[in-house]
């Protein structure tokens, strides 16, 4: 729609009826605009940029997923973008899957008002070797910036016939989560990458590495550094995708009181790493 639309308001007299009777959505109350743009941009928060394999139910990477395709109405005037930016940002996963540019999130968002910032609720990133240490890089805050408060940030492994050797990032992901906010679940996605050592071995030694780290710095330090964000964790292994749920604080108890609390996750991760370990597929070992 155009910016130059003829308004009721600034017609000469003498402009035929017929044609002052035209209505435009321009002309609605900004609330009514605005729940019919809540309307259009309503399905998308059911598309992630992720899809199902069809042979092995694994998570992947859609490649034909296009952000600019599900923001498309913005484009229609300056009217509906200021109206509606806001709310699609919202709704709208946000996929980075170049790896030319280990920076590009911070980079494009550069572009963008805080408020716009601020109101992205999901974003995927592609990485491979050069995008883990960036992120071990971040502090407190996901790529550094502080403005972004995400419902889900999404790490999806670069397919390719290289491998991920994802072990050398373990200790510093552990560390890094112990004090991470601004993202309320983190998702990392095999994407029927190569991975060494086996992507669920990988992840069974990020939790047990939490888990060791929250112990240590509990009862061996003094006094006692309680991490900022507690982490709940779970692993699909059909779909190949390793979830971290933000939790507050688990509060600061005597060490017997702790690990009676902490034993059933203990077990759980028991059985994952023995289940992991003696899994008669080779794939699960070699990541093919």
């Amino acid at each position: 729609m155009d910016d130059s639309i003829i308004r009721v308001d600034s017609m000469e007299p003498c402009q035929p009826k017929a044609l002052l009777a035209i209505p435009t959505l321009l002309d609605l109350p900004a609330e009514i605009r605005v729940r019919i743009l809540e309307s259009v941009f309503a399905g998308n928060a059911y598309h992630d940029g992720l899809k199902t394999h069809e042979a092995t139910g694994e998570a992947v990477l859609d490649e034909a997923y296009s952000v600019n395709a599900f923001l498309q109405p913005l484009l229609s005037c300056r009217q509906l973008y200021a109206d509606g930016s806001l709310l699609a940002f919202n709704r709208t996963a946000f996929v980075a899957n170049s790896l030319f540019v280990t920076n590009i999130i911070p980079e494009r968002l550069e572009t963008l008002h805080d408020k716009q910032i601020a109101a992205i609720r999901s974003l995927t990133l592609v990485a491979d070797a050069r995008h883990f240490r960036k992120l071990l890089d971040w502090g407190e805050h996901p790529f550094g910036l502080q403005s972004l408060d995400l419902d889900t940030l999404t790490i999806v492994l670069h397919r390719s016939s290289f491998w991920h050797y994802l072990f050398d990032f373990t200790t510093g992901i552990a560390h890094l989560l112990r004090s991470l906010r601004g993202v309320k679940r983190l998702v990392f996605v095999r994407n029927r990458a190569l991975v060494k050592g086996s992507f669920k071995a990988w992840c069974n030694r990020v939790i047990g590495l939490i888990m060791k780290f929250d112990h240590h710095n509990r009862y061996d330090r003094s006094p006692p550094q309680l991490e900022t964000v507690w982490w709940t964790w779970s692993f699909d292994d059909v779909a190949q995708r390793f979830c971290l749920d933000a939790m507050p604080t688990k509060e600061l108890v005597d060490e017997e009181t702790y690990m009676q609390q902490v034993l059933p996750l203990m077990e759980a991760l028991r059985d994952s790493i023995e289940n992991e370990e003696w899994n008669p597929d080779p794939r699960s070992r070699n990541g093919a």
